[in-house]
C-alpha cells in the first residue's frame, strides 16, 4: 500500500487527495480538500489570472501545503490545466507557488488532461468492451474522450468550459435567452467540426460524465428520488435517461433565483451548469445517446493512479 498525493488546479475548484493506493489500484482516500478558488473569475477568456483570484489561489495553496506536513506527505504531483496555462501572468503564478509552498506545478494540455480523465474512469470501472463517450466539463475547458476499456479510439480538449461559456454568453439574472442558446449552439457546431465526425465513425453507445456538473445533476435527482448521491462512497450514479434530459431542460429554462433555490446544487454551480447543460444537451442531440452516468473519479483519480 502506498500514498500518494495529487492537487488538481482547476479554473473554478482547486482539489488535494492524498490517498492510498494498492496494487489493484484501489483507492483507499486519507484525506481530501476541495476549495472553490474561483482562478478563472475576471480573467478566464482576457488571458490572465484576475488579481483576486490569483491570491485566492496562492492561499488555496497555502491551505494544502498545511495538510500535506500534517499528513508528513513530501511528494505530491501537482498540475494545472487551461485557466493558468491560458493566462499571461501564469509561469508567475506558477514561480510564486514555488516560492512559498515548495509546490512545483506541471502545466499539462488538453490531451494530457484527458488521458488523466480516461485513466480516472477505467480506475472506476465502469468501461467495458462498449464504446462510450467521456466528457469532462471544466470551468475553463471541455475533454471529450471515445474509448473503451482497452484503449482510446479519439481524444480532444476545447475551450468550451462553463466559465469559459459564462463570461461570453451570460449576463443577466433572468432566464436564458433562445436566442443566446443559438448562438452557443452555433459556436459548439463551429468548435466541434472533427468531434461530429469522430462521433459519427465510433458511435458511442454511452455517455459518462465527470467533474462538478455532472455530481451537481446527481445530487438533484438523488434527492428528488428521496435518496442521496455519495460521490465519497461511490464511483457512480446511473441516470434514467428521460429524469435526466427533464431536468437538463428546466435548467436551461430556469432563471438564476430558481437555480439558488434548486435543492442539491451548491453555489459555485449555480450558473456554471447552465453552460454544462446547454452543451450536455447539444452533445445528446449530436450523438443521439440515450444512456448516461456520471463517474465520481475525475482528473485528480487519474492523476493519483497514473502517480509514480
Amino acid at each position: 500500500m502506498t500514498t500518494k498525493a495529487v492537487i488538481d488546479i482547476g479554473t473554478n475548484t482547486f482539489h488535494l487527495l492524498i490517498a492510498e493506493v494498492d496494487a489493484e489500484k484501489n483507492i483507499g482516500v486519507v484525506y481530501k480538500d476541495t476549495i472553490a478558488v474561483k482562478l478563472g473569475e475576471g480573467g478566464v477568456n482576457k488571458g490572465y489570472i484576475a488579481e483576486e483570484a490569483y491570491d485566492r489561489g496562492i492561499n488555496a495553496l497555502l491551505r494544502f501545503k498545511e495538510a500535506l506536513d500534517r499528513h508528513h506527505v513530501e511528494h505530491v504531483k501537482t498540475t494545472a490545466t487551461a485557466a493558468v496555462r491560458g493566462a499571461t501572468n501564469g509561469q508567475q503564478f506558477i514561480a510564486e507557488v514555488k516560492a512559498k509552498t515548495g509546490i512545483v506545478i506541471e502545466l499539462i494540455d488538453g490531451l494530457q488532461e484527458a488521458t488523466y480523465i480516461y485513466e480516472a474512469v477505467k480506475g472506476a470501472d465502469l468501461l467495458s468492451d462498449e464504446t462510450a463517450l467521456i466528457m469532462d466539463i471544466g470551468g475553463g475547458s471541455v475533454e471529450f474522450i471515445i474509448c473503451n476499456g482497452e484503449k482510446i479510439f479519439w481524444k480532444n480538449s476545447y475551450l468550451l468550459g462553463a466559465a469559459r461559456l459564462l463570461a461570453d454568453y451570460y449576463r443577466q439574472e433572468s432566464a436564458i435567452e433562445e436566442s443566446t442558446i443559438t448562438a452557443m449552439e452555433n459556436h459548439f457546431a463551429n468548435t466541434l467540426i472533427d468531434f461530429d465526425e469522430k462521433i459519427k465513425l465510433y458511435q458511442p453507445k454511452c455517455l459518462i460524465g465527470t467533474a462538478g456538473s455532472y455530481d451537481s445533476y446527481a445530487s438533484i435527482i438523488a434527492l428528488r428520488n428521496s435518496t442521496t448521491f455519495q460521490p465519497d462512497t461511490t464511483k457512480s450514479y446511473p441516470f434514467a435517461f428521460e429524469e435526466f434530459t427533464a431536468l437538463l431542460n428546466e435548467l436551461i429554462a430556469s432563471s438564476h433565483q430558481d437555480r439558488v433555490d434548486m435543492e442539491g446544487l451548491i453555489p459555485l454551480r449555480t450558473d456554471m451548469i447552465l453552460m454544462a447543460s446547454i452543451l450536455t444537451e447539444y452533445v445528446l442531440e449530436i450523438t443521439g445517446i440515450q444512456k448516461v452516468l456520471t463517474c465520481t473519479y475525475s482528473l485528480k483519480e487519474g492523476l493519483l493512479l497514473s502517480a509514480e
